[in-house]
């Protein structure tokens, strides 16, 4: 199972496939947009695009791209690299319409304070370093809100990699199941020893991935998981790796979790240390409903729950014992 999918595949930015060569792309600065146009000036989409065999490009700080409710459309095959392309942009808002049949609906690779929001994200089906609704990848104060996310994959809906700071929030991710051994609904990953810390995920629908819900991978430290409802993935729920401390997990529910084809699973899990990472130390987990999961409803690797704290959460199983203090 590779769970740690571009630890081996990158070690930094310069490492990603080299989706930014459609920068010498044709800028575009009216409301007509051509496949592989690089974006200039805030524009609002006139028609759908595509299908294209390369997305689209944002080459300025501070734009809005309006897809004005019309689809940017890739072609069935693969190595079409994102639908969007931010890289090194600030300020940038993507919004308002449809990303399908790229390898990632929309990429923000460095930069910092993007937005992508009410987008319909579907389909985006990736291979190499791609492959989710949305990728976050080594920038900060990005909010990724009130978006539909459905289908994509093999990594996930949404992908925060070696990324800080960021909110996900508001979104509906449904259905992003390609591959039972991998593809989840969010996921706070790590490069390394380089992680994702002090994100905030909170108010999504996290329903039908095929392995976890929500996945903070190892070393993911600060980070807040709340008010979300997480149901039918494969594996578990919510769960915490090697080395994730100090994140706060409250108010979610969680149900349903863990029945999928090839790993029983549990509601939420704080797992074990596990190769240089120690054991997750310092997480609080409060105030969740986790109910009806395969496995355990509550479960914590870490022998008596470590410094991990457990409180108020309503469930009808789990272990060790702890995980149910009052």
């Amino acid at each position: 199972m590779n769970l740690f999918r571009r630890t081996l595949l990158c070690i930094s930015a310069v490492a990603l496939p080299a989706a930014t060569l459609v920068l010498a792309a044709t800028p575009a600065s009216a409301a007509h947009v051509s496949c592989g146009d690089t974006i200039l000036v805030s524009t609002t989409l006139d028609a759908n695009v595509g299908p294209c065999a390369t997305g689209l490009v944002i080459g300025a700080d501070g734009i809005t791209l309006d897809l004005g409710g019309f689809t940017l459309s890739g072609t069935p095959a693969a190595g079409e690299g994102p639908g969007i392309l931010l890289s090194g942009r600030s300020g940038v808002t993507v919004k308002n319409g449809t990303v399908t049949g790229f390898d990632t609906g929309v990429a923000i690779e460095g930069g910092f304070g993007n937005a992508v929001t009410g987008m319909f994200l579907h389909g985006n089906r990736g291979t190499g370093d791609y492959g989710e609704g949305v990728l976050v990848f080594n920038s900060t104060r990005n909010s990724v809100s009130h978006n539909r996310i459905m289908n994509n994959g093999p990594y996930g809906g949404i992908s925060i990699l070696a990324a800080d700071n960021n909110v996900v929030a508001n979104n509906q991710i449904v259905g992003n199941n390609m591959a039972a051994n991998n593809t989840s609904g969010i996921r706070l990953e790590n490069i390394g020893q380089n992680s994702s810390d002090g994100n905030i995920v909170r108010d999504n629908v996290v329903q039908g991935s095929g392995l976890d819900g929500i996945q903070l991978f190892a070393g993911s430290d600060d980070n807040t998981i709340a008010r979300n409802i997480v149901t039918n993935s494969g594996r578990d729920g919510i769960t915490a790796f090697a080395g994730s401390s100090r994140n706060v997990i409250e108010d979610n529910q969680v149900r349903s979790n863990g029945f999928g084809p090839l790993i029983a699973g549990n509601g939420i899990f704080i797992r074990s240390a596990a190769g240089s990472f120690p054991s997750p130390a310092g997480n609080i987990i409060r105030r969740n409903t986790s109910t009806g999961n395969n496995v355990l409803d509550l479960r914590d690797g870490t022998p008596n729950c470590g410094t991990n704290v457990w409180s108020a959460n309503t469930a009808n199983t789990g272990t060790p014992p702890c995980v149910f203090n009052p």
